[in-house]
C-alpha cells in the first residue's frame, strides 16, 4: 500500500467506503473455509476476521505495514512479498482473500494465476475491486483524491479472468452506488444512491465482491482401457475359436 493510498484509507471517503463495504464483507467471510487462510494486503480489520476464529491465518503484503491494521490476531503471521509470486507451495491453503489487490498490481492476471496455484482444490476465494463504469470511477478521474488510486477492472473482465484460470465464480455482489462524499451531510443524502442502487442502476456499483471456488476437473480413462483390453481379449478368443474349427 503507498502512502497515498493509507492516506485515502484514513480520510473521511476511505473511511465512509470501508463502512459500507463491511457490510457486505462480514457476511461473505463466514463462507470462508479453514483451516489455512491467505490474506493478500490488509484493507479487511483484524475485528472482522478475529471472530471467525481460523487455526492458521497468514497475512501478505507487499511492503512494511505502515497503517498498524492486522496486527491484532494471535493466530496470525505477516509475511513481506509480492501477490504474483507467492513464495508458497502448491496447493497449501484452504483459502485467499483478496482486498482491492488487482488495483495495486501491475499483473494482475499473474495475481490470480499464483493465487489459483496456491488454492487446495475445492478452494475458496474471496475478492473485492472498484468498477470503473460506475459514478465511483467517473469520481475517480474528476476528484483523484476522493477514490482509491489504482487501474479499476470491470466485473466482465475480472470473471472472464477468473474463469479462464479454472475458478468458477459462484456468488457476487455490487455496492457504493453513489459517488464517495467528505461531507456528512452531503453523505447522508447521497446514501438514497446506495439504497436504490441495486434495483435502478443494475452493476453500476462502485465496487463488487466475487467468490469463488477452484475446480480441478480429473478424469480417467481406467473404464475405457479396461473395456478396450476385454474386447481384444474376447477378438482373440474369437480367432482361436476360429482357427480350431478350421482345424478340425
Amino acid at each position: 500500500m503507498t502512502k497515498a493510498q493509507l492516506t485515502w484509507l484514513e480520510s473521511a471517503y476511505g473511511q465512509s467506503f470501508l463502512c459500507t463495504e463491511r457490510l457486505y464483507i462480514e457476511k461473505e467471510l463466514r463462507r470462508i473455509i479453514g483451516p489455512r487462510v491467505l490474506q493478500v494486503g490488509n484493507l479487511i480489520e483484524p475485528q472482522q476476521l478475529a471472530s471467525l476464529d481460523f487455526p492458521q491465518l497468514v497475512t501478505m503484503r507487499a511492503e512494511q505495514d505502515l497503517s498498524g491494521r492486522s496486527k491484532a490476531l494471535d493466530n496470525s503471521s505477516t509475511v513481506i512479498a509480492d501477490a504474483a509470486f507467492l513464495p508458497f507451495e502448491t496447493e497449501s491453503f484452504s483459502s485467499v482473500i483478496l482486498p482491492h489487490v488487482l488495483e495495486d498490481h501491475s499483473l494482475p492476471h499473474q495475481v490470480l494465476r499464483e493465487t489459483y496455484r496456491v488454492l487446495r482444490p475445492e478452494g475458496y476465494l474471496l475478492m473485492t475491486c472498484f468498477n470503473p463504469f460506475s459514478l465511483l470511477g467517473a469520481q475517480k478521474h474528476l476528484r483523484p483524491k476522493a477514490c482509491y488510486r489504482g487501474q479499476y477492472f470491470s466485473v466482465k473482465r475480472v470473471r472472464d479472468w477468473l474463469q479462464l484460470l479454472g475458478f468458477e465464480v459462484i456468488g457476487s455482489a455490487m455496492y457504493q452506488y453513489a459517488p464517495l462524499c467528505a461531507s456528512e451531510r452531503l453523505r447522508q443524502w447521497m446514501n438514497f444512491y446506495n439504497a436504490v442502487g441495486d434495483r435502478w442502476l443494475p452493476l453500476s456499483g462502485g465496487a463488487y465482491m466475487i467468490s469463488a471456488r477452484k475446480r480441478v476437473d480429473g478424469f480417467t480413462l481406467v473404464g475405457s482401457k479396461r473395456t478396450s483390453h476385454r474386447r481384444k481379449q474376447r477378438q482373440k478368443l474369437a480367432v482361436s475359436a476360429s482357427a480350431v474349427k478350421k482345424d478340425g
